[in-house]
C-alpha cells in the first residue's frame, strides 16, 4: 500500500515533466519529502502495534469477566442472583465483612386468601404470581428504595411450580436484596399459592442464628 501511495505522489508530480525539466535539486528534495512521509507512516504504525497490545485489564476499563467455570447456568439454579457477579463487593471484603443470606422465614405480610384457593383464573403460575404482586405492592418501592426487580419461575413437576421475587439494589447498608419465594400448587387444572417465603441477602454478614442482617 505504501509503495503505490509512493508511486502515485512521484507519478502524479513528474506526469507534465519531460526528463530534460527535471533538476537534481528538485529531485534530491522530492526524495527529502518522501523520507519524511515514510518515517511518519513508520512512526504511526508503531503507535498502532502497541495500542493493539495493550493489556485486556487497560481496555477493560471498569469492566471485569468472570471465570468461565463461575459463570451461572441458566435453568440449573432457580434462584441464582446473576446482580451479584456484576457488583463490586470489595470494599466489603477489605473490612472483613461477608456476604450471607438468612435462611427462609414465612411471609408475614399478609395477603389475599383469594390466592391461596384454586379458582379458574388463575390458569398458569406466572398469572397468579403477578396477581401476589399486585395485591402486595411488591413493586410500590421500586426505583426509589430499591433498584431491580425479576420474577422467575422453578417447575418441580406438573402441579407444582415455585415462583421467586428476587429485589436487590436496596438503599440500605446492611441488606443488598431480598428473595421471595411461592410455592404454588396445581389442582383441578388450576393454580394457587400455598405458601409464602423471603429472606434476605445481607452485605455485612449474617446473625448467629442466620435469620438477620447485621
Amino acid at each position: 500500500m505504501r509503495r503505490l501511495f509512493l508511486v502515485l505522489v512521484i507519478g502524479v508530480l513528474f506526469s507534465g515533466c519531460s526528463d530534460s525539466e527535471i533538476h537534481q535539486e528538485r529531485v534530491t528534495e522530492l526524495e527529502k519529502e518522501i523520507a519524511e512521509v515514510y518515517a511518519q507512516l513508520e512512526d504511526k504504525d508503531s503507535e498502532l502495534t502497541t495500542l493493539s497490545q495493550k493489556p485486556v485489564e487497560e481496555e477493560a476499563g471498569e469492566f471485569f469477566t468472570i471465570p468461565k467455570d463461575e459463570v451461572p447456568r441458566l435453568w440449573q439454579d432457580a434462584d441464582t442472583q446473576l446482580w451479584e457477579y456484576l457488583l463490586d463487593f470489595s470494599l466489603a471484603e477489605e473490612n472483613g465483612w461477608k456476604r450471607e443470606v438468612t435462611n427462609w422465614r414465612e411471609w408475614d405480610g399478609g395477603y389475599d386468601q383469594a390466592l391461596g384457593t384454586a379458582n379458574k383464573i388463575w390458569e398458569d403460575p406466572g398469572l397468579l404470581m403477578n396477581a401476589w404482586i399486585l395485591d402486595v405492592e411488591i413493586s410500590k418501592g421500586l426505583g426509589m428504595d430499591v433498584w431491580e426487580i425479576n420474577t422467575r419461575i422453578d417447575y418441580s413437576d406438573e402441579v407444582k411450580a415455585e415462583g421467586y421475587i428476587m429485589s436487590y439494589g436496596m438503599r440500605e447498608d446492611s441488606v443488598s436484596g431480598s428473595d421471595i419465594r411461592l410455592t404454588m400448587l396445581k389442582e383441578s387444572d388450576f393454580w394457587y399459592i400455598d405458601r409464602a417465603e423471603i429472606r434476605d441477602r445481607c452485605s455485612r454478614n449474617v446473625s448467629e442464628d442466620e435469620d438477620l442482617c447485621l
